[in-house]
């Protein structure tokens, strides 16, 4: 077997790990536990170490394949409009770092992962203001069910400042 064979045979079995974790609702602490776990594997972390320096393998496993594990689990901000009804005829415009776009010349929605909702608060600001036209300006925050989001005051202070940036925020479970 090669070695692009072997990196999605690893690929694979850590995504679906992952899955069986409910990988987005663990802490921090638990997902350090599991790196561990996976890179003493010999089906993970042993095939890795065939490739890889061994002490670069958990580095890789962060970074690398959770990273794309991230990526496949996140919303796609069209479909996110499309299963919320909300109508968008064209888009004008596409932004990517954080996902959003703006329909039809004057609707700006955002979607982000709610630990990045500084960032993206302030993305979506930015944004509108560059676009005076703007009508609507909505932040979609994702991945908010562990750490401080389960603490009502701390949503409500995240909607207070999206509520000065004259952005709305909106929880998407």
């Amino acid at each position: 077997m090669n070695d692009k064979a072997i990196l999605k045979q690893v690929e694979k079995r850590v995504f679906h790990l992952a899955d069986k974790a409910d990988w987005q609702h663990l802490t921090i602490d638990q997902r350090r536990l599991l790196y561990e776990e996976w890179t003493k594997d010999p089906k993970i972390g042993g095939l890795l170490k065939k490739m890889i320096e061994p002490e670069r393998v958990r580095v890789y496993l962060k970074d690398t394949i959770m990273g794309n594990y991230s990526r496949s689990k996140r919303i796609n901000i069209r479909d996110l409009l499309r299963s919320m009804s909300i109508p968008c005829r064209s888009i004008t415009k596409e932004f990517v770092k954080p996902q959003a776009v703006i329909c039809d010349e004057v609707h700006l929605f955002t979607i982000s992962d709610a630990k990045d909702w500084k960032v993206s608060l302030l993305n979506s600001f930015e944004r509108a203001r560059e676009r005076p036209r703007t009508k609507t300006n909505k932040l979609f925050l994702v991945n908010h069910t562990s750490s401080k989001f389960v603490d009502i005051e701390y949503r409500r202070l995240i909607e207070e400042a999206g509520i000065r940036l004259i952005v709305e925020i909106v929880w998407v479970t």
